[in-house]
């Protein structure tokens, strides 16, 4: 974000004759609606009794109330901290649109800012530049994505005869709004004083873990089954089935040996034992 928009208002011409007819002799200006020319506002709509009309040297703001530090507000490049102007259906006694009154003597051709959704579904805004009584120029923000999508669009009116009024109001749902603006640009694109963000990161999802096995236990008359492991932290899932098939177990060499031997001493005795009958 410039430096520029550090200060709550911001007026320089671009001829050293100062202020003109034309558009090209047209001064610019930045509202921010923070700190020090506007104390800073509650979080929540509610907060706040009812309207409040913000009078600044090029333009008078209506139909909203001051937050500082929105609740949920999406962290987007175009707001500054801690205030911005806004409306919504649950504040008290808050306008459906919000209105821009721009000073007669202050020669406006553009207005441009950011509009932020925040509804919880997405949403359609007209945004309509008056001269007089005459609209001049407009601009439809068409569903705009919800405010926990950082939901938002760029406005950009212009009118070489002049703008000397904006309304700003959504069409979808009327019968229910939540919306907000911050960093107003009066002669001069908002983008050209405010780096625009960088498009949200693609959601990639998380790799599936992968299904290990293997297989061992080679011992005679043994199997041992697969043996499955879920991923490798401490949430592993692991497990193995060991399947001992019934089968005769042959002897050592030494212990048949051994028996048999035992078998023949065990019959030489029981000869002796006869004859000794005898």
């Amino acid at each position: 974000m410039k430096a520029s928009l550090s200060r709550f208002l911001a007026v320089g011409c671009l001829t050293a004759a100062g202020l003109g007819t034309s558009p090209a002799n047209a001064a610019v200006a930045l509202i921010n609606f923070d700190p020090p020319s506007q104390i800073q506002g509650p979080s929540i709509f509610v907060a706040v009794p009812g309207p409040q009309t913000i009078v600044t040297t090029p333009a008078t703001f209506s139909g909203g109330v001051l937050l500082g530090l929105a609740t949920f507000f999406p962290a987007i490049a175009f707001a500054t901290t801690p205030n911005v102007y806004g409306t919504a259906n649950f504040g008290n006694g808050l306008a459906t649109a919000l209105t821009i009154d721009v000073d007669p003597a202050f020669v406006t051709t553009e207005v441009s800012f950011a509009l932020f959704n925040g509804e919880t579904f997405n949403q359609t805004y007209k945004v309509d530049a008056f001269n007089g009584a005459n609209v001049v120029a407009s601009q439809t923000l068409t569903n705009i994505a919800p405010n926990f999508n950082s939901g938002y669009g760029l406005i950009d009116l212009n009118a070489l005869g002049g703008i000397t009024k904006v309304s700003i109001a959504p069409t979808g749902a009327p019968s229910a709004w939540d919306f907000l603006l911050d960093t107003v640009a009066f002669n001069q694109n908002i983008t050209s004083v405010v780096n625009a963000p960088p498009p949200p990161p693609s959601i990639v999802p998380p790799p599936v873990p992968p299904v290990q096995g293997h297989r061992h236990g080679h011992g005679h008359g043994e199997t041992e089954l697969v043996e499955i492991n879920f991923g490798d932290d401490v949430n592993d899932i692991r497990g193995s089935v060991l399947v001992v098939q019934p089968s005769v177990v042959p002897l050592p060499a030494p212990m048949a040996l051994m028996l048999a031997g035992l078998g023949v001493t065990g019959g030489m005795a029981r000869r002796r034992s006869r004859n000794d009958r005898r």
